[in-house]
């Protein structure tokens, strides 16, 4: 006698005989796609035309420092929700589980933590490349590395964000991924490149309001897998690549409902368009401001502005060759955690070293960074060499075809079906086996400690001077929130009496971060000569918390 699961079966819809309708886009998704792309380019040609010939490099870079707090806020959200997140967290989610839903956690603080510590200080500096600040902290050769190392890993992350679209549309319509590739790098790079930060900002505005419309990605991870636990996936979709799985799902959800599968198309490529573009902006400023400038002062505005224009175009045809490279790197979430991992962590611990420890010196910071970039290879290379990955959720199971004998013992059922003991790495495969979303941490704490112990042995700052508005006051912002009494006790000023008090070595305007009495940021930048005294050290210098 054989037990059985109901021998009825739901036509999945991502079954063979749906399979050429469920990945056919309509004319009306063709036109809402096209749309997204001639307002893009409109609004980015409108901002370069108006006013031609008598841009400035401040308004190409800068935008003037004139934009409202509500066209750069959503600047900024679209920049920051990429299609490698709409494409890369629902797959996270559906092939691992919910255990992503923890790194909101770290967005939390990792919001909160540059917005009242790092950008304070960069403000107050009155700075256009945050990398600037490095060499207001250490010296010029810190500043180039610096700028190196960010220049090298936007120009790789570019070309993840680049590909990840262009994918996903090639897996549903069948286009051509490459020329979709060719298409977005284009209309990207010709509205940043003549239209600079403003057309940039309101460019990204528009495709907020079009990625609104799109769904939270990791709420749709766990619909995807209701969803396909009910109609499982046919053959074809489930060997595809994992980061094609959302673009499947929305076919086949949306497929009778025109216009819908092309609007997420269309939310996609406004992911990738305004990180694009911001990026694209990001590289040519520093180029200009840390690489280009330090060495030919004197430039006139008109061939500053021409050469920012020609360095953002250059870059985005670098980006599109890195695009290609990008195709190799597997799933498009894990690549991207692992660039900025790999790369932006030693970045992360470089600032940490400059703006928390006095101590650090040039020497330290130097070699510390190339300590970070050292590891951060050596540990992202081996992986991928020893193919050292985590397990993956399991699939659901199609209950419609599954039976058990009514008489199978569980010892039958064990011998049928023996576990598996996974073997624990060793030696360097413990190294290698770490997870990629630790990457970042891991690194940047090799900089910080491999950058103070050369410091310490090098000698510190000992015989060098020491601008007291690069430190971040750690110790005087934790007392002040200790009571009045308990300050008192430790001999510390309370943050009414007088933190703000000493304006001859801070002598920014309070209220609200902007400069009063200085004319320009070497006057804001001027080291104290001298050793340290009591009344002008770092402990006091209060910075805002609001911009």
């Amino acid at each position: 006698m054989r037990v059985g699961v109901t021998t009825f079966t739901p036509l999945s819809p991502a079954s063979n005989t749906s399979t050429v309708k469920s990945t056919a886009f309509s004319p009306v998704d063709y036109v809402v796609f096209t749309l997204l792309l001639v307002l893009s380019l409109a609004i980015g040609l409108y901002h370069a035309c108006r006013g031609w010939g008598r841009h400035t490099i401040g308004q190409l870079q800068m935008a003037d420092r004139k934009m409202g707090c509500l066209p750069v806020a959503l600047s900024l959200l679209a920049t920051f929700q990429s299609a490698v997140a709409i494409l890369g967290v629902p797959s996270e989610i559906y092939r691992f589980g919910t255990q992503y839903w923890f790194l909101g956690c770290s967005y939390f603080l990792g919001l909160l933590i540059p917005a009242h510590i790092f950008i304070p200080v960069f403000y107050r500096l009155h700075l256009t490349s945050a990398y600037e600040y490095l060499e207001l902290r250490f010296n010029k050769t810190v500043r180039v590395c610096g700028t190196i190392t960010f220049i090298f890993q936007m120009v790789i992350y570019m070309g993840v964000v680049l590909y990840a679209p262009s994918l996903a549309l090639n897996a549903v319509t069948g286009f051509d991924i490459w020329l979709s590739v060719l298409t977005l790098g284009i209309v990207c790079t010709v509205y940043t490149a003549l239209g600079g930060l403003k057309a940039v900002i309101w460019t990204d505005v528009f495709q907020t309001l079009v990625m609104f419309l799109g769904q939270l990605a990791v709420i749709i991870g766990l619909v995807m897998f209701t969803y396909y636990k009910e109609y499982p996936m046919s053959t074809q979709q489930s060997e595809a690549a994992p980061d094609q799985f959302v673009l499947y799902f929305v076919m086949d959800l949306l497929r009778g409902l025109p216009g819908l599968p092309g609007l997420f198309v269309a939310c996609l490529f406004s992911g990738s368009l305004s990180t694009i573009s911001s990026a694209f902006n990001s590289l040519a400023t520093v180029t200009m401001e840390d690489l280009v400038r330090p060495w030919f002062p004197r430039f006139s505005e008109a061939r500053a502005t021409m050469l920012s224009r020609i360095l953002a175009c250059s870059y985005g045809l670098l980006c599109l060759g890195m695009a290609y490279i990008s195709s190799q790197m597997g799933p498009v979430l894990q690549a991207a955690i692992s660039i900025f991992g790999m790369v932006g962590g030693p970045l992360l611990g470089l600032f940490c070293l400059g703006m928390f420890f006095p101590c650090a010196n040039p020497p330290g910071a130097v070699v510390g960074l190339l300590a970070g970039l050292i590891m951060a290879f050596w540990i992202g290379i081996g992986s991928v060499v020893t193919r050292m990955g985590s397990g993956t959720a399991p699939l659901p199971l199609n209950g419609s075809h599954f039976s058990l004998p009514s008489n199978l013992s569980t010892i039958a059922m064990t011998t049928l079906m023996p576990s598996t003991t996974l073997s624990r790495p060793t030696g360097l495969q413990r190294l290698y086996s770490l997870s990629y979303l630790w990457y970042s941490a891991h690194n940047s704490t090799t900089v910080i400690v491999v950058g103070l112990l050369v410091s310490l042995l090098t000698g510190g700052m000992r015989g060098r001077t020491l601008n007291p508005r690069t430190i971040y006051p750690v110790v005087p912002r934790l007392l002040a929130l200790l009571p009045v009494s308990c300050q008192k006790r430790l001999r510390c000023k309370s943050h009414s009496q007088g933190l703000f008090g000493d304006t001859t070595v801070l002598p920014e305007k309070m209220s609200n971060g902007m400069l009063k009495g200085i004319r320009d940021k070497e006057a804001v930048a001027e080291p104290v000569k001298g050793p340290l005294h009591p009344g002008s050290s770092p402990t006091f210098i209060v910075q805002e918390t609001s911009l």
